[in-house]
């Protein structure tokens, strides 16, 4: 009925469809800019309470980042990349895998699907890296090393210096 109306409102109306692009960009704008603002950080059990509540979390999950750090009242999350949930889930928004009003990780652009996984096992150790990198390093330069006398390369003629003798000039020849 609404999306009718809508329509009809477009097509009607040649400015239609640059009004209510405004309006919907308008309200996407305004939705989140103040409503996830932090805070200040909650100094009593009563302003921690509000807080969890303000983020949808229940008093026991709600832990702030400390106050130091600058991030006001707002939830220390668990460090999950998005790769690590469940794929068949039901989400609201599932090219994010998120829910409508779930709080959004401190660190959101670390965590994304296309990006690291801190949950997730290095598929080698660090001392398998390690072990790799430094052997493809000294195994290079055993190679430079032991072959420094071996060199292979085009034949080039020695410089030729005005005062080492007569030369050839590649010029055209002078009449006489």
């Amino acid at each position: 009925m609404a999306f009718a109306l809508v329509k009809k409102a477009i097509i009607s109306n040649p400015q239609g469809l640059r009004k209510t692009a405004g309006i919907f960009c308008n309200a996407a704008r305004n939705h989140w800019n103040y409503q996830y603002k932090p805070g200040a950080y909650p100094q009593t059990p009563e302003e921690r309470a509000a807080a969890a509540k303000k983020y949808g979390l229940t008093i026991e999950e709600y832990q702030p980042y400390p106050e130091h750090m600058g991030y006001g009242d707002y939830p220390k999350l668990p460090d999950i990349g998005a790769d690590s949930k469940d794929p068949y889930y039901p989400y609201d928004s599932p090219e994010f895998k998120r829910n409508f009003n779930e709080p959004i990780h401190m660190s959101a652009e670390l965590y994304g699907e296309d990006r690291y996984d801190i949950s997730m096992r290095p598929r080698f150790s660090l001392l398998h890296q390690w072990t790799w990198f430094l052997g493809t390093l000294a195994g290079s330069f055993a190679l430079f090393f032991f072959l420094e006398d071996y060199k292979v390369g085009r034949p080039v003629t020695a410089k030729q210096y005005p005062w080492n003798g007569p030369h050839y000039e590649f010029c055209t020849p002078k009449s006489e």
